[in-house]
C-alpha cells in the first residue's frame, strides 16, 4: 500500500478504501478527545468505584458486581473502539513523527488490552462469583498499572495534537 501524501495545506489521506479525506487534526482531535475522556474514566473507576468496592458487603455484592461489570462495559466500550480506531488511521499519517507517536499508542493500547484481558477481566471473573480480598488487592496493582498506561496514551494524543498544530501554524506562516 502507498503511503498517502500530503496536499498543500499539509493534510493527508488515508489510502483505505471507502474513506474520502480526512483532515488528520480532526482524526487527532477525535482521538485526543475520546483519550482524554478515558483517562478520567480509569482514574474515575481507580479512585472512587474500586476503591468503595470493600464498602459494599457480602449481601449486596453479587448484585453490585455484576450490575457494575455490565454498566462499564457498556460505558467504555464505544470511547475504547472509537479512540483505537484513530490510532489505526493515524499509523498511516503522512509525516513521520505522527506515525511514530502513533505506533507508540498502539503499544500503550497493547500492553493495555493485554492487562485488561490477562488480569483485570479474569479478577472480575472471580469477584462475579464471590467477595475475594486477594483477588480484590490484585486487581487494584493490575488497575493502576492500566490507568498509567491511559494517562501515556493522554500524553501521546496530546503531544499529537501539539504536532498538528505546529504543522498547521508553519504552513500558515510560510504562507505569509
Amino acid at each position: 500500500m502507498r503511503l498517502p501524501e500530503p496536499t498543500a495545506s499539509g493534510e493527508w489521506s488515508p489510502a483505505l478504501p471507502g474513506l474520502e479525506r480526512l483532515p488528520l487534526r480532526w482524526v487527532v482531535l477525535v482521538q485526543l478527545v475520546v483519550t482524554v475522556l478515558m483517562v478520567g474514566m480509569i482514574w474515575t473507576v481507580h479512585v472512587v468505584h474500586y476503591d468503595l468496592f470493600p464498602l459494599v458487603g457480602p449481601q449486596f455484592w453479587d448484585a453490585y458486581e455484576h450490575a457494575h461489570v455490565d454498566r462499564i462495559g457498556k460505558v467504555l466500550f464505544g470511547p475504547w473502539l472509537i479512540e483505537g480506531l484513530c490510532v489505526l488511521v493515524l499509523l498511516l499519517a503522512h509525516p513521520k513523527r505522527m506515525r511514530v507517536l502513533a505506533l507508540i499508542s498502539a503499544f500503550l493500547m497493547l500492553f493495555i488490552l493485554i492487562d485488561t484481558a490477562a488480569f483485570s477481566a479474569p479478577a472480575h471473573g472471580v469477584l462475579l462469583d464471590h467477595w475475594d480480598q486477594q483477588t480484590y488487592d490484585d486487581l487494584m496493582v493490575v488497575n493502576l498499572i492500566r490507568a498509567w498506561l491511559w494517562t501515556a496514551k493522554g500524553v501521546v494524543a496530546v503531544w499529537m495534537m501539539v504536532e498538528v498544530l505546529r504543522v498547521r501554524s508553519s504552513i500558515s506562516v510560510s504562507r505569509v
